[in-house]
């Protein structure tokens, strides 16, 4: 009798709903948590200024990019095999050419070889500032949880807006327009 109740049990619609609904849960929380969102800024690293990163001419640090300028700045980190990384990487080359005199763009490889890394980045004509975080020490200081996150600078050095996930070309803008204050 115990197996024929474990037979029908399997058979039976209860379970199959049951597997659809953990099924659909599943998708809606994959979705959640890959659609972009605002972060707060409590939860980051004080040190994410000071922690370096690699860039074609050595060792580099956000202090020391801002403290050359004293501009804002819009850090995105990325991978080459990062869908949604690559995809909106050509809204910040055209956010770049278009603000780059007023705000500094960087992205930041967290996986790649620096030469994949380059080679993607060419292949999408990037010409902003990039750079690797061999060890991951950067991308730990910005608690960032999978790919991408974006990092908003004010101009005043101190980190103002943090988004995890995709960004949209508009929230991109409108955040820019922030950091410039129009």
């Amino acid at each position: 009798m115990g197996d024929d109740f474990a037979t029908n049990s399997r058979n039976a619609h209860l379970p199959t709903t049951f597997i659809g609904v953990k099924k659909v849960f599943l998708i809606f929380l994959i979705i959640i948590s890959a659609c972009g969102s605002e972060e707060l800024i409590e939860t980051v690293d004080e040190n994410v200024l000071h922690q370096s990163f690699e860039t074609e001419n050595g060792l580099e640090t956000l202090r020391n990019l801002y403290e050359k300028n004293n501009q804002p700045m819009v850090v995105n980190l990325w991978a080459t095999w990062c869908t949604p990384c690559l995809e909106e990487m050509p809204y910040f080359e055209t956010a770049h050419r278009k603000h780059g005199e007023e705000i500094q763009f960087i992205g930041i490889n967290i996986s790649d070889s620096p030469t994949r890394a380059k080679k993607r980045a060419e292949e999408l004509h990037i010409s902003y500032l990039l750079g690797n975080d061999p060890d991951g020490s950067f991308t730990k200081s910005l608690k960032a949880i999978g790919l991408p996150v974006t990092a908003f600078f004010n101009s005043e050095g101190k980190l103002s807006t943090i988004y995890q996930g995709p960004i949209s070309e508009e929230s991109l803008n409108l955040s820019i327009m922030e950091l410039l204050d129009v």
